[in-house]
């Protein structure tokens, strides 16, 4: 992957996020690499390759973690990490997947995906330990299910998760995806807005 991050021009950080937040659109691919627009369909979802995706430019969160994660591995030498918020409603179930990293005692959220109408919180956003990084990431993906009406305004706080998961294999559908994120590390957190 080193080779066509270089290929590219994308040689750091800030390079990676600016191609990734201009360069993407969000959709999804299915198992006969059509392309679609909005939420994905977990039956024919595919999680593209890093390569794929970097040639296809339409992802969901779950496709760009992946690439982020291909990034980070091959251009950089931070530790990093996966995480995957989920509000378990038994129907869509609203997610998002991110990435994070490590560098001088601080943890960044590496989000290029929240840069449309209903939350602009794209970025690269510093904190000062992972517990304060996930309970702004909570409040934001929050904010912005609620505001999309994805979830109510009341809804079950005991209905959202998040998960730290590691490297999915590609190819997979949206059923898969979810079972790898239940045999992963579930965090221990409780969010409860404080005003919306």
């Amino acid at each position: 992957m080193k080779k066509e991050f270089e290929k590219l021009g994308i040689l750091n950080i800030k390079d990676y996020f600016e191609f990734v937040r201009d360069n993407f659109r969000y959709g999804w691919v299915d198992n006969n690499g059509v392309q679609h627009f909005g939420v994905n369909d977990a039956a024919t979802y595919s999680l593209q390759s890093p390569s794929e995706l970097l040639k296809s430019r339409i992802g969901i969160c779950w496709d760009l973690t992946e690439l982020s994660r291909a990034f980070f591995e091959a251009m950089t030498d931070f530790k990093f990490e996966t995480y995957y918020i989920f509000y378990d409603d038994n129907a869509g179930c609203p997610s998002h997947t991110f990435l994070v990293f490590y560098e001088n005692d601080k943890v960044y959220w590496f989000e290029p995906m929240y840069n449309d109408n209903s939350i602009y919180y794209a970025g690269i956003h510093e904190f000062s330990d992972i517990k304060e990084l996930i309970m702004c990431s909570l409040d934001v993906f929050m904010r912005k299910q609620i505001f999309e009406g994805k979830v109510p305004i009341d809804y079950n706080k005991n209905a959202i998760y998040i998960y730290k998961f590691n490297k999915f294999r590609y190819h997979i559908n949206g059923y898969d995806v979810r079972n790898c994120i239940n045999a992963s590390e579930k965090v221990d957190v409780s969010y409860d807005r404080k005003s919306l």
